[in-house]
């Protein structure tokens, strides 16, 4: 049996993806900018459809707007060394994030919604 995942020994080494494809990922303006410094014009990657919240996502239509499928199969962010704070702690959130057996995002919304 697989030992538990924890912030401190887990890496990602799948490359599969799985979390930019399923994930909502919420933007600050700081994370906008960023990300417009690299070339790519806010229209194309933000979802605005709360802006008169002042709230605003990646655009997620068909996985994450920065998610690049490889040649060989496996899954890149294009903006990887600038990636939003949720992209950052996945799958780890909070404070005391618990130990976890998988990083699929469906393992992890069970695991999170598990009643003892």
């Amino acid at each position: 049996m697989q030992k538990p995942f924890t912030k401190k020994n887990f890496k990602c080494d799948r490359y599969c993806g799985e979390c930019c494809k399923k994930l909502t990922v919420k933007l600050t303006k700081s994370d906008i900018a960023k990300i417009k410094e690299l070339e790519f014009k806010e229209k194309d990657f933000v979802d605005d459809n709360l802006a008169h919240l002042n709230i605003f996502f990646i655009k997620n239509d068909h996985g994450c707007f920065f998610l690049n499928e490889n040649s060989n199969g496996k899954f890149s962010c294009k903006i990887h060394d600038i990636r939003p704070k949720t992209c950052r702690q996945y799958p780890f959130f909070g404070k005391n994030p618990k130990p976890i057996k998988s990083c699929l995002p469906q393992d992890l919304y069970l695991t999170a919604f598990k009643t003892v």
